[in-house]
């Protein structure tokens, strides 16, 4: 009896990046497919689920024929084979030359045996134009492989679709279809995968083999497959990175300026997050690493020494405070908002300088450190007195939003405070500050979320992006809402959305009280 399987099936990307190449189809999303495939290895991490294969079904770039398209293969296969699972993966029309690809991506055509189910990856040849037709040497493969393996499950892979037709100009299918999906009947083949047609198509049965067609990645809504094999019963999810849901805010998102960032930029945010649907994406950089050089902002000796933060606000650009108001001020619109993310000095002052306070549209409270608070010295009491404080001296302030609020604790390597939950949920009730669900490092207990709802407090959805990826990745999100007692069908009277501020008529935000 064959032991259940798991894939993850993916298929055109058409990715496009060190590609000379421009992508003629205004609906492909090909420059943004490796943060794509990315969210999607990212959406199964905070699902819980690792396939025990990662299957890729062709059309991994554009055009293979452009100068650096090997390079895009190659920043492809890193991905999937930093995951450690296995991958197969079978060339598409726009692959060009199965030899290289195959280089590439790791996988020869032919028998794949993973556990107990043998794979099948096929390589079809071009004919003239877009024509392909499965080479007469490979069409015996389906009998050899059930010769071999008597008993164990068959899946064929390929780019094209063979069932059902598709009818029209462009030529989906191969050729010899027929000859091919006789070959899967005589051999017992139980799962034909292809991509190819962009739509999809749902599972579809003919003469015991189930067809799929998995749809396009690199066209909304981003979809992919997960496939669950029991021996020869197959179970197909839908998947998509585009969530249905209304009124999404990303109010907690990282740039180009920020230290612990890598590859997120303000400009490729708002094309993915518009493309995922997000609503509203506002951008709240670090005072400290924006106020202070890098080796300084990260010792975090600026909050004891409030003549080195005086002195630094009195220099005209209070080191990248004026590079990013306008950095941030050329995107601002009326679904790209601007904000801070702002900590507190040792003696409760925010490191916010006066002519810095006014005209963001979001402030994002965070506590990173607490000053009195030594690992591995200070006693979980002592830092739960600690932090309660600071989270009251931050309420004082004109905060929106309390970001990972006891991410404190899982930093120092203990577990959040269950018994503080309450404490602190009145607090922002009480204040009118919004509790963050934040994925980034930390895991929001659905648990504090609900005494936040229960108390009338308002919730905000954060990426906390320091990772293009991340940014409006709220499948987690909406799932600790739904374990909370959330009713999403009111999803957006819950969540708080970013005030619409501008920077010559806003009222002041004093940093100094609420």
């Amino acid at each position: 009896m064959a032991s259940p399987l798991h894939i993850l099936a993916i298929a055109d990307p058409h990715f496009i990046s060190a590609a000379n190449h421009t992508c003629v189809h205004a609906g492909r999303h090909a420059r943004l497919s490796l943060v794509l495939l990315r969210k999607t290895l990212w959406r199964l991490r905070h699902l819980g689920i690792k396939p025990d294969v990662i299957v890729l079904l062709g059309d991994m770039v554009d055009n293979a024929t452009k100068p650096g398209a090997e390079e895009d293969w190659q920043a492809l296969a890193g991905e999937v084979h930093r995951t450690g699972i296995p991958v197969l993966a079978v060339p598409g029309n726009h692959d060009m030359d199965p030899a290289r690809y195959a280089q590439a991506f790791c996988c020869e055509p032919g028998l794949h045996r993973l556990g107990d189910y043998v794979f099948l990856v096929f390589h079809d040849e071009r004919q003239e134009g877009e024509q392909f037709r499965r080479p007469a040497d490979q069409l015996d493969l389906p009998a050899r492989a059930a010769a071999t393996y008597p008993g164990l499950p068959i899946i064929a892979l390929q780019h094209h679709p063979h069932t059902p037709h598709l009818a029209g100009d462009y030529p989906y299918h191969l050729t010899n279809r027929d000859e091919v999906m006789a070959s899967y009947r005589a051999a017992g083949v139980c799962l034909s995968l292809s991509g190819h047609y962009h739509a999809g198509q749902p599972p579809h049965n003919v003469d015991g083999v189930t067809y799929v067609t998995t749809p396009a990645l690199c066209e909304a809504p981003f979809p992919f497959h997960l496939i669950r094999l029991d021996g020869q019963q197959i179970q197909v999810q839908d998947h998509a990175l585009r969530l249905d849901a209304p009124g999404l805010s990303d109010n907690h998102c990282h740039t180009e300026l920020s230290y612990c960032g890598t590859n997120v930029t303000i400009a490729d945010g708002i094309r993915l997050s518009q493309a995922l649907g997000v609503e509203t994406l506002c951008f709240t950089e670090h005072t400290f690493q924006l106020y202070f050089e890098k080796e300084e902002a990260w010792s975090f000796r600026w909050q004891h020494d409030p003549t080195r933060v005086q002195e630094l606000w009195a220099t005209p650009n209070r080191g990248r405070m004026g590079a990013y108001r306008r950095l941030a001020g050329g995107f601002r619109n009326h679904r790209v908002r601007a904000g801070l993310e702002v900590d507190l000095c040792a003696d409760g002052s925010l490191l916010l300088a006066p002519q810095d306070a006014t005209g963001w549209d979001l402030l994002v409270g965070a506590i990173h450190t607490i000053p009195g608070v030594k690992k591995g010295v200070s006693t979980p009491a002592e830092m739960e007195e600690l932090f309660l404080r600071d989270v009251r001296r931050l309420l004082v302030h004109p905060i929106d939003i309390l970001a990972h609020p006891f991410r404190f604790f899982t930093r120092m390597g203990l577990p959040q405070p269950t018994h503080l939950y309450p404490i602190v949920a009145d607090l922002l009730a009480d204040s009118g500050v919004a509790a963050e669900i934040n994925f980034h490092t930390y895991q929001t207990d659905p648990a504090f979320i609900r005494l936040c709802l229960e108390r009338g407090a308002r919730i905000s959805f954060g990426s906390d992006s320091h990772e293009l990826s991340e940014i409006g990745e709220f499948a987690p999100h909406l799932r600790v809402l739904r374990e909370a007692g959330a009713d999403l069908a009111t999803l957006p009277a819950l969540l708080l959305h970013p005030r619409n501020a501008n920077s010559s008529t806003a009222p002041a935000a004093t940093p100094t009280t609420r």
